[in-house]
């Protein structure tokens, strides 16, 4: 029992490492190419070494943080081969998963979303934070998607390219201005209507447009 408590409890305080490190990583309070201090780390946190280390392995797993043998652990810098690669496996991927979910999701999810949009687009002339407008309509669009594919090593996968994007959707999107959070809401409506009318080859081709777009759009503050 108390193997069993100990093992808990270290699962619990690697998990709220990884998401403090992860959480730094994503509001640049650690930068690019920063190297990370595990000993001073674990000081500054009252733990041991080992915590932090699988954190940091699972980050690395994300593409988050480099690990360099022998060397040390650094937050992972970005580029704009990075982001256009990220980006091309998107298409891909969330093409192929929106084909899928198009025949699988339910009518009631379908209401659901719709009514979403409608709200969201009522806010948008009055919203302060427009980054946290566009986060919650892809949260709730994409996200549906990927759980109405049905398939759970795809939504894995699509799942972890957007945790590396997010680095560069926060860094890019911290000031959005309304006309592009209107444009990014036409994009997601024009998704939905295809997936209202069960037009898999439509919702596919508007899902592609719509992150090649989005792409576009973020690389534009990093050239």
């Amino acid at each position: 029992m108390k193997n069993n408590e100990s093992r808990n409890k270290r699962k619990l305080i690697t998990e709220d490492i990884y998401t403090s490190i992860r959480d730094q990583i994503l509001s640049y309070t650690l930068s690019p190419g920063e190297k990370i201090n595990i000993d001073q780390m674990a000081r500054d946190l009252n733990v041991s070494n080992n915590p932090i280390r699988e954190a940091l392995s699972r980050l690395a797993t994300e593409g988050l943080v480099h690990v360099i043998p022998y060397k040390g652990v650094s937050v992972a810098e970005m580029s704009l081969q990075d982001l256009d690669e990220l980006y091309e496996l998107r298409i891909e991927l969330e093409g192929y998963a929106t084909r899928k979910a198009t025949q699988l999701i339910t009518e009631a999810e379908i209401n659901w979303l719709d009514q979403e949009m409608k709200q969201s687009f009522i806010s948008i002339d009055h919203c302060e934070g427009n980054l946290e407008t566009v986060m919650k309509m892809n949260e709730q669009l994409h996200g549906t998607i990927l759980r109405y594919s049905h398939n759970e090593n795809l939504s894995k996968l699509i799942k972890l390219y957007l945790q590396r994007i997010e680095r560069y959707l926060i860094f890019a999107r911290r000031d959005l201005d309304i006309e592009t959070v209107k444009k990014e809401w036409h994009e997601h409506q024009e998704i939905l209507n295809y997936l209202k009318e069960r037009n898999n080859q439509m919702a596919e081709k508007a899902m592609r447009i719509h992150i090649s777009n989005s792409h576009q759009r973020t690389r534009s503050f990093f050239q």
